[in-house]
């Protein structure tokens, strides 16, 4: 079991002032009081656990009205990954590791880190419309660890790490028609060299313009890149000196800079945090060192609430609060163990935003993860498999833990997992 964090806020002084669309059986955990939250949204959390023999998952959605009333809801809908893509292109996926949606909020895309799916789901009726799987090379086999619906809403760019590529799918999410665009592809692999020693592509983050893509790498290192190019092609670089192994997720503020995370280390040995803030033209990239951590630490998920950045460590069980325009040390460090989550270990991963601004939701990892573990170190182990939900204080530099929600284990599956979440805003 990980250590915990013993203070709930540690406030920090910066010297200059971060397949089947079926209603599922109520998980009962212990929640504290309901919010007054909007309610005009859904939050989408996918359970990678394999719900057949060969892959699958759950897809879970909330309504946020449900949510708002406190307690532990039951999803709205749970839906059957595996059954959900029969006889649909490509057909099931393994591991849903993240969901994003297309600016209209019409199609949410799902990416399947553990066989190289992708899958487009129509939130209309939550049926699975397109299933495309991601080229193998000789790098290795696909893994699709994130894909992301380009500002235009015309493609989705896909980070497919096992592959070493980054891919385009061209889409007309009017019509339904969805095609990978070979003549697109960005192969990563010729590009390693001693600075970008392992080229397995993170994610596609768009620049606060919409232009160009940063994509960070495994190995370290990240490309700026022009994505609606063909092929697609890089445009600046930094090397594994400026961005460290394990670069993982990223956030583009809207002064135009990006705030990335990196673990710093090798997956099979060690954790650490660091924090960066990349700013770029669309010939240069440059990094700057915001904060470095080293032993039982792993930093993950960012989020950018009001003027501030929520840093998720799914090893300690905080979450860290950035002033965005005083870089430094953090103004304060949330624990998740507290409150509801008192004595637990909530493993938190990826996080989201309430339309109002007024709930933060994490995802929570399960007791037995099926991705991103280290093996010896557990640093991906929870107890809850589900998500918290946290009250956003002072415009965001503050927080505090309202309730959880457990999932409920899927049909076919053997454990719970859920790794990535997003919310939906509903059309008013």
């Amino acid at each position: 079991m990980r250590s915990y964090l013993a203070t709930t806020l540690i406030a920090l002084v910066v010297a200059v002032a971060c397949g089947g669309q079926v209603p599922a059986a109520s998980p009962a955990q212990t929640t504290s009081a309901a919010p007054t939250a909007a309610a005009d949204f859904e939050l989408w959390v996918p359970d990678q656990a394999e719900t057949a023999p060969t892959g699958g998952g759950t897809l879970n959605i909330y309504r946020g009205s449900d949510l708002a009333k406190g307690g532990a809801p039951a999803p709205a809908y749970s839906i059957n990954l595996a059954e959900a893509a029969l006889g649909v292109g490509d057909g099931m996926g393994k591991h849903p590791h993240n969901v994003s949606f297309n600016a209209a909020m019409t199609h949410a895309v799902i990416s399947y880190v553990g066989s190289g799916h992708i899958q487009v789901i129509r939130a209309s009726d939550r049926k699975v419309v397109a299933s495309i799987k991601m080229s193998a090379t000789a790098a290795g086999n696909p893994a699709a660890h994130n894909s992301a619906v380009t500002p235009a809403g015309d493609a989705i760019i896909v980070a497919n790490q096992g592959a070493k590529k980054l891919q385009r799918i061209s889409a007309d999410f009017r019509n339904d028609v969805y095609k990978l665009d070979a003549a697109a592809d960005l192969d990563l692999a010729p590009l390693e060299d001693a600075a970008h020693p392992g080229n397995n592509p993170v994610m596609a983050l768009f620049t606060q313009d919409g232009k160009y893509a940063y994509v960070p790498q495994r190995g370290g290192g990240a490309y700026l890149v022009d994505y609606a190019a063909t092929p697609m092609k890089t445009m600046a670089t930094l090397g594994k000196s400026d961005i460290s192994a394990q670069s993982c997720c990223a956030i583009a503020l809207k002064d135009g800079t990006i705030w990335t995370t990196a673990q710093g280390g090798p997956t099979t040995t060690t954790t650490a945090f660091n924090l960066l803030q990349v700013t770029w033209t669309p010939s240069s990239l440059s990094a700057k060192k915001l904060l470095a951590r080293s032993g039982n630490v792993e930093s993950h998920s960012v989020l950018a609430v009001g003027q501030y950045v929520w840093v998720a460590d799914r090893f300690a069980n905080t979450i860290d609060i950035f002033d965005t325009k005083a870089t430094g040390e953090p103004l304060a460090t949330i624990s998740l163990a507290t409150g509801p989550l008192a004595g637990r270990d909530p493993a938190p991963d990826i996080m989201d935003l309430s339309p109002d601004g007024a709930s933060v939701f994490v995802a929570l990892r399960g007791k037995a993860p099926v991705t991103s573990n280290i093996k010896d170190l557990n640093n991906a182990v929870g107890d809850v498999g589900g998500f918290a939900i946290l009250s956003v204080k002072d415009g965001g530099r503050s927080a505090e833990v309202r309730s959880f929600v457990s999932l409920a284990q899927g049909a076919g599956a053997s454990t719970v997992d859920p790794h990535g979440l997003r919310v939906r805003t509903l059309a008013r």
